[in-house]
């Protein structure tokens, strides 16, 4: 019995609220408010609601929110806009309209007071729908080159879609003939662009291998090629091949070699003198030859 009390009283607020907004949507189009084609649909509840569509998109939901207030605020309409799921930010604000009012002054208030703010917040909304989307793609390409990358890597037992944001999996290894297991977890941001990883129980050698891939400078491994100066000497000394283990330096200068001199100094090398108060640990102090000293004069 009390369900079908509360349906009577939902089928008749349907009823009612129906002709409401039909009316107001009415006005509207007679008006030629925002090029028209306005609609309106009435909610299922049991205190009455409708909702108005325009083509371009938006909406303004009209309903009773406080029927258990007495008096004047127990029949007042709250009026609020439509907005993307994907919307986080400010919204325009609320205004309440009577209960009792016609249509035609429904209308003039939602006009006047509501549709200048709410305008004003719907290209952001729309905006941050459009980036959201935008994200979701880049998320869902990006989970599905994690999982082709690691075929183990999922959702879990968190859940979520091939745009979730977190995933999970155990890997399973061999070290020194005994079975271990690996666990991974991903967790991506909004955007799709950077990925935390988060690995447990990683052998030893894989974990070395996995920091050499992260290694921006990854020695380098070649032969070293015989100079000018090499061509004099045993042929097992040139043909001998030998591996050159490095790294990249990245914003090194190229020297240009300079011919050697019998001192064994370079031609474009200059003679660097030291001051005889400062001496080097390697070389001693310059000192004058004794015939090319000056007395001094008495």
């Amino acid at each position: 019995m009390h369900s079908n009390v509360i349906e009577q009283r939902m089928q008749e607020a349907h009823e009612d609220f129906a002709a409401r907004g039909q009316a107001v949507a009415d006005v509207l189009n007679a008006e030629d408010i925002q090029g028209g084609g306005w609609t309106a649909e009435a909610g299922v509840n049991v205190y009455g609601s409708f909702t108005l569509h325009h083509p371009a998109g938006f909406a303004v939901h009209v309903a009773r929110l406080t029927p258990n207030l007495s008096g004047a605020a127990g029949r007042r309409l709250t009026v609020d806009g439509h907005y993307p799921r994907e919307f986080y930010g400010d919204r325009a604000p609320t205004i309440g309209v009577g209960l009792d009012q016609p249509a035609a002054w429904l209308a003039r208030r939602i006009v006047t007071r509501f549709l200048p703010g709410y305008l004003n917040v719907w290209p952001k909304a729309m905006l941050h729908k459009r980036l959201e989307k935008r994200q979701t793609a880049a998320r869902t390409r990006l989970n599905a080159r994690l999982e082709h990358a690691l075929p183990a890597l999922g959702p879990g037992a968190v859940g979520g879609g091939p745009d979730r944001l977190q995933s999970y999996g155990s890997v399973a290894h061999q070290v020194e003939g005994e079975r271990t297991t690996c666990r991974v977890k991903a967790r991506m941001d909004n955007p799709g662009t950077t990925v935390d990883l988060q690995l447990d129980w990683v052998p030893a050698d894989l974990a070395v291998r996995i920091l050499q891939v992260l290694n921006p400078a990854s020695p380098l491994e070649g032969r070293i090629m015989p100079g000018p100066r090499a061509l004099g000497a045993a042929p097992e000394a040139i043909t001998t091949p030998r591996i050159l283990v490095g790294e990249v330096v990245h914003g090194a200068r190229t020297q240009r070699v300079q011919p050697q001199l019998s001192s064994g100094r370079s031609a474009g090398e200059r003679a660097v003198f030291e001051p005889w108060f400062a001496p080097s640990r390697t070389r001693r102090p310059l000192q004058m030859p004794r015939e090319a000293a000056v007395h001094a004069e008495r």
